[in-house]
């Protein structure tokens, strides 16, 4: 094979061909990229199940509208978001207000 108009040519292939055309270490890579890709998708399931479980813990009325809200939020953010609030919100207060706003 010429490269250029010169007399230089090239006839072995590079040393980490081999590796790379072996069907063994083309599994290797399979396995090491579903193995980060499962575990990058449980951290962000744990990440998303904390506002479940704090809910849970606090005995929360609205436990299981802030369980879905953070299922949703995998697919819509805000939600999550609005979940997390949800937990660190003193419902007692904004009752509260609301009842004084009313009046």
């Amino acid at each position: 094979m010429q490269i250029h108009p010169t007399s230089l040519e090239f006839e072995n292939l590079p040393s980490v061909y081999a590796l790379l055309d072996s069907i063994i270490f083309m599994w290797f890579i399979v396995l090491v990229t579903v193995a980060i890709i499962s575990w990058v998708a449980a951290k962000i399931w744990h990440i998303h199940s904390i506002p479940k479980h704090l809910a849970k813990e606090k005995g929360l009325a609205q436990a299981k509208l802030i369980f879905w809200m953070c299922i949703l939020g995998l697919v819509w953010k805000p939600l999550w978001v609005l979940a997390v609030l949800a937990i660190v919100t003193d419902w007692d207060k904004v009752q509260a207000w609301f009842k004084g706003a009313q009046s």
